[in-house]
C-alpha cells in the first residue's frame, strides 16, 4: 500500500543579502589641510614678490638699456615702458591682493608685509603713470623752447652735423613751425609753437642784466657748466655758446644754445633755445632747463 505523499512541496530559501562593504574614504587631517593651505600662500608670496621686483626693474631695463644702446627707442619706449610693464604692474597687484589675503586668513600669519608692498609698488607706479599722463594733457605738445620767438637763435655746424645723424630727428626751423593742439572745443588740431608756448609758458622771455657783454657771456659759461651740459661750441665774438642736455632716464639729447647782444638800454640781452633731438612732447623738460637757466643768471 502506497501513502500518497499530501506535503507542501519545500519553498525555495530567500537568499541573505550580504552586508555592504563599508568604503574607507580617505579624510585628510586638520594637519595635512593646514599644510596644503600653506603651501598655496607660500606660491602666492613667492609670485607676489617675484612681480613686485620685476615689474620696476622693467622700467629700469628700457630706460637704462636705450640709454646706453641696448634698445631701440621703439623697443625701449614703446614695447616696454607701455606696454609689458604696466600689464605686469597689473598682474602683480592682483597677485599681492591674493597673497595678502591669504597671509591674513591662514594661520599661523606670514607674509603680510610682502602682500603689502606687493599692492604699493604697483599702486604708486600706475599712479606716476597716470601723472606723467595727465602732466602731458595740460602742457602744451611742443619739444622746442626760444625766449625768442621772433628771432629765434640758430645753431652753429657742431651741433647741426650730430642732429642729422640722428633717425627721426625733429626740425630746428622754427618759422612757421606746427605742433599739435585742441581748439576751444576739444577738437585736436594745429597751431604755431610760438603761439603754444606764449600760451603754456607765457614767463619765458629775454631777460637783460646788467653787466656788460664780456661778464655776463663768462657767468653764462659757468651757468651753462654748473647746469651739467656737455659745451660743443663757444662763440665769444657772436656771442654764443652750444651744449647739449643728455637725460638720466633713456638718455634723450636736448640741445641748447645761449645767445647774449648788448641791449639798447644798457647791459647785456640774455636769449637761450633749448630743443629735443627727437619726441613730439617734451612733457615741460626744455621749459625747465629755460627757467633754471635764466635764474641762474639773474642770480649771478
Amino acid at each position: 500500500m502506497t501513502q500518497n505523499d499530501n506535503s507542501a512541496p519545500e519553498e525555495n530559501p530567500i537568499p541573505k543579502r550580504k552586508p555592504a562593504q563599508q568604503t574607507s574614504m580617505s579624510v585628510p587631517s586638520p594637519k595635512e589641510t593646514g599644510q596644503k593651505r600653506r603651501n598655496i600662500r607660500k606660491w602666492v608670496l613667492r609670485v607676489s614678490l617675484a612681480l613686485t621686483i620685476l615689474g620696476p626693474l622693467i622700467f629700469i631695463l628700457a630706460a637704462i638699456g636705450h640709454k646706453i644702446g641696448l634698445f631701440s627707442l621703439g623697443f625701449s619706449l614703446g614695447t616696454l615702458t607701455r606696454g609689458i610693464g604696466p600689464n605686469v604692474l597689473i598682474a602683480g597687484l592682483i597677485v599681492s591682493i591674493l597673497a595678502l589675503i591669504l597671509a591674513i586668513i591662514i594661520k599661523p600669519k606670514k607674509g603680510i608685509l610682502i602682500g603689502i608692498v606687493g599692492i604699493l609698488v604697483p599702486v604708486i607706479g600706475m599712479g606716476y603713470g597716470i601723472q606723467v599722463k595727465n602732466k602731458a594733457q595740460r602742457l602744451p605738445f611742443i619739444h622746442d623752447i626760444t625766449t625768442d620767438t621772433q628771432n629765434v637763435p640758430q645753431f652753429g655746424p657742431e651741433i647741426m652735423a650730430e642732429r642729422a645723424k640722428t633717425e627721426g630727428v625733429n626740425t630746428t626751423d622754427y618759422a612757421g613751425k606746427m605742433a599739435r593742439s585742441q581748439d576751444a572745443q576739444g577738437n585736436e588740431t594745429q597751431s604755431l609753437v610760438s603761439v603754444l608756448q606764449t600760451r603754456g609758458y607765457p614767463d619765458i622771455r629775454s631777460i637783460v642784466v646788467s653787466d656788460e657783454k664780456d661778464a655776463a657771456f663768462a657767468k653764462a659759461e659757468a651757468a651753462a657748466r654748473q647746469m651739467g651740459w656737455k659745451i660743443k661750441a663757444i662763440n665769444p665774438d657772436a656771442g654764443t655758446i652750444e651744449a647739449t642736455d643728455t637725460t638720466f632716464w633713456y638718455g634723450f639729447k636736448d640741445d641748447v644754445i645761449i645767445r647774449l647782444r648788448n641791449s639798447e638800454g644798457g647791459g647785456t640781452l640774455v636769449d637761450i633755445r633749448s630743443i629735443s633731438r627727437i619726441g613730439g612732447s617734451d612733457l615741460g623738460k626744455n621749459a625747465e632747463r629755460v627757467h633754471s637757466f635764466l635764474d641762474l643768471m639773474k642770480q649771478a
